[in-house]
């Protein structure tokens, strides 16, 4: 299997445009069955800078509400 990468955001830009979205979200994941390390990943892409707030509060939402993944905690 080959090793996870993180999305890029050229990849839900091009989903973007080529299918016609104001808002992608990516979120991919290898499970805990897999023989492989397991992990998510998770992308988002806004036409304009509103359409980036909004996908970005969306995958926010995904990833700590959902999913259960914890912030980093700042070092400032």
């Amino acid at each position: 299997m080959k090793p996870m990468k993180p999305i890029p955001i050229s990849a839900a830009e091009h989903i973007a445009k080529t299918y016609g979205y104001d808002q992608v979200i990516i979120l991919g994941r290898r499970c805990h069955d897999s023989p492989e390390p397991q992990g998510d990943h998770l992308t988002t892409y806004g036409r304009n800078k509103d359409h980036c707030a909004a996908a970005a509060q969306i995958g926010d939402f995904l990833k700590f509400k959902v999913m259960g993944w914890t912030k980093k905690q700042s070092t400032t």
